[in-house]
């Protein structure tokens, strides 16, 4: 699982058209790591980028919908990356609501909190 010259340059370039694009980018990433992985280990990925997108959407997010509770319960028993997925959905919705500075800077976070993801599983 190593790093690329082509997703280096893929993140960098999302990165300077939005914090949103590159974020999206290392989740992309991500996905593509974890293809190859064990299941155990991709899981235990896939529950810790969840936590990050959870982490940011409570941040953000000024009340809760009975809604994206359920999808992400549902999606949580199917499989953790479908969960991590179904956050990334409610936290792009959730954002769009926001000041676009305070956006912004919560794409940077969690966009800086899934680059340290990768690092740590590309080694």
């Amino acid at each position: 699982m190593g790093g690329t010259a082509y997703w280096t340059k893929e993140t960098r370039r999302a990165d300077g058209r939005s914090p949103k694009e590159g974020a999206t980018r290392r989740i992309d990433r991500l996905r593509g790591l974890l293809k190859e992985a064990e299941p155990a280990v991709a899981d235990r990925v896939w529950k810790e980028v969840a936590g990050t997108l959870q982490r940011a959407t409570d941040r953000h997010s000024t009340r809760g919908s009975a809604h994206w509770t359920n999808e992400i319960k549902q999606a949580d028993k199917r499989s953790p990356k479908e969960g991590a997925t179904k956050r990334l959905d409610r936290l792009r919705g959730v954002l769009q609501r926001v000041d676009p500075v305070v956006a912004n800077r919560a794409w940077r976070e969690v966009s800086d909190t899934l680059q340290q993801i990768t690092v740590r599983h590309t080694r």
